[in-house]
């Protein structure tokens, strides 16, 4: 064998020794798979938030944004899937004034989003299930579909109203029937409108998902 055939054939062991090294290498290291980290955090678990937005029936508008933390750190299986301090977002859904007639506010709030401690947001679809402490005296009444609403007119205006009936019946010179519609015109009139509903910043309530989320958590450091 002549020194130039030589040289061929130890080139050509070279990249056959240079290709099994590589895939001896790819073998050793596992595909960048995320599934071992994915969690699913249930339907139905409930959460603790602290209210950042203050909200109110006469003021707020449909699409609004709410702001909020998580209070306490959310667990599935007995491991920590979301610290305390996470931020958990929605909006505002249905939003209606109170009305005459003792009509109060109305509200309804949709979670949407859950920002991770690393900035990834993830899409959520959750709702209000109750107010731990309404600040500043906002609404506590929370309805069987999340809906935040205002309460009646207060003792001392509803008290009023039995005086409207006595009133239009001594106006003189009316029959008895008269007088009843009156008194009907009367009330239907004066009634005063309900409660907006309201919370303000600073109150904690509750949030239940409403369907399953998947969330990634980091990868555990290397020893």
């Amino acid at each position: 064998m002549n020194w130039r055939h030589l040289k061929v054939w130890t080139f050509a062991l070279a990249v056959l020794l240079g290709a099994s090294v590589l895939h001896a290498q790819d073998q050793a290291e596992p595909p960048d798979d995320q599934s071992n980290n994915q969690i699913v955090i249930p339907e139905g678990t409930e959460f603790k938030l602290q209210l950042h937005s203050s909200i109110n029936s006469k003021t707020s508008k449909a699409g609004d944004r709410v702001l909020t933390t998580l209070l306490d750190p959310v667990s599935v299986e007995d491991q920590d899937v979301l610290p305390k301090g996470v931020r958990v977002d929605g909006h505002l859904g249905d939003v209606r004034q109170a009305a005459r007639r003792g009509k109060g506010g109305y509200l309804s709030i949709v979670f949407d989003s859950i920002e991770l401690p690393g900035g990834e947001k993830v899409a959520i679809q959750g709702s209000l299930t109750e107010v731990f402490s309404a600040s500043n005296g906002g609404s506590e009444n929370v309805g069987p579909e999340g809906d935040l609403k205002g309460g009646p007119p207060s003792r001392k205006e509803q008290a009023a109203l039995v005086l409207v009936p006595a009133a239009a019946g001594a106006v003189g010179g009316i029959g008895p029937g008269v007088a009843a519609a009156s008194a009907g015109i009367l009330m239907a009139y004066l009634i005063p409108k309900g409660k907006q509903a309201s919370l303000f910043a600073g109150s904690l309530i509750g949030m239940r998902l409403d369907r399953d989320v998947t969330v990634t958590l980091p990868a555990p450091a290397s020893p």
